[in-house]
């Protein structure tokens, strides 16, 4: 069974980036540039992982992130250029599993 991840990311490289390699190990990617069609994707398809940029048009990661995890356990990683403390600790307590 094909495993989904969803990209939230408005970098265009990044997501090509990222979509190559997992596809290439078999995944498939399903990519948005925002955090409002992020967060209806979760919820309205079955999806593995969630990789969630933080700076993102209508919707930032973090309350992507918070709305989330309001309904579901999917597993998900912050990526972002954001690397200062207060930022990854914002993000685990918006109930990211890795930052």
């Amino acid at each position: 069974m094909t495993k989904n991840i969803l990209i939230a990311e408005d970098d265009e490289d990044i997501v090509g980036l990222l979509r190559l390699y997992l596809e290439k190990d078999g995944y498939k990617v399903i990519s948005v540039d925002n955090g409002e069609d992020a967060f209806k994707i979760v919820k309205n398809s079955q999806i593995s992982l969630a990789l969630l940029d933080i700076m993102m048009p209508k919707m930032n990661g973090w309350d992507v992130c918070r709305e989330i995890r309001k309904n579901s356990k999917v597993p998900i990683i912050m990526l972002t250029a954001k690397s200062d403390e207060s930022s990854e600790l914002n993000g685990f307590e918006c109930g990211a599993d890795e930052y």
